[in-house]
């Protein structure tokens, strides 16, 4: 009987020991990542990166009572970058940022004044804007007003595709002008 007992007891050791045929358990779950960053918005910023190193042709241009300086960045001959400052007396200058990719906004970053956004002026005398766009369409276009996100109008939306066309056409012509100049 001790022999037996000796034989189930070491059967039962090596049975533990490579894991009773069972497998292994499962590790655990990583924690989830957080919620990364729109692609656009991603994109935007690697541009707004290297912004340094592209060519730029700079501008003013008075618009429907707009006036406005603004600096076009190209990579090669394709447009990648505008950056606005529109005057807004007696405050500081608006600034906008309009993002191209194979000569469409892919995206864009701005602001305006908070009490023109509609209900009671918030703290911040400035509501942020983002937009990001596939092509004609917005997928997402929002201001930030001190007490969250606001979907922009169809209207607000059109605005700022017109503004970015005008613009992105008028920095093509500056940088024709730079290439014919002798």
């Amino acid at each position: 009987m001790r022999v037996q007992r000796r034989t189930i007891v070491l059967w039962s050791l090596a049975l533990a020991a490579v894991g009773c045929g069972r497998q292994p358990p499962a590790p655990a779950a990583a924690p989830a990542a957080p919620p990364a960053a729109s692609n656009a918005a991603a994109r935007a910023a690697a541009i707004r990166g290297r912004s340094t190193t592209l060519l730029s042709v700079t501008s003013h241009r008075d618009t429907l009572g707009i006036d406005a300086t603004w600096r076009g960045y190209f990579d090669g001959n394709e447009l990648v970058l505008l950056e606005e400052r529109r005057a807004d007396p007696p405050r500081p200058p608006l600034e906008n940022r309009y993002f191209y990719e194979h000569g469409t906004l892919f995206y864009f970053l701005g602001e305006q004044p908070a009490e023109r956004a509609g209900g009671a002026a918030g703290p911040a005398p400035r509501a942020p804007l983002r937009a990001e766009f596939d092509g004609l369409r917005a997928v997402a276009a929002v201001r930030i007003e001190h007490y969250g996100e606001v979907r922009l109008t169809p209207a607000e939306i059109a605005t700022i595709q017109k503004r970015a066309a005008e613009l992105a056409s008028a920095a093509r012509d500056e940088q024709s002008a730079l290439k014919v100049a002798p």
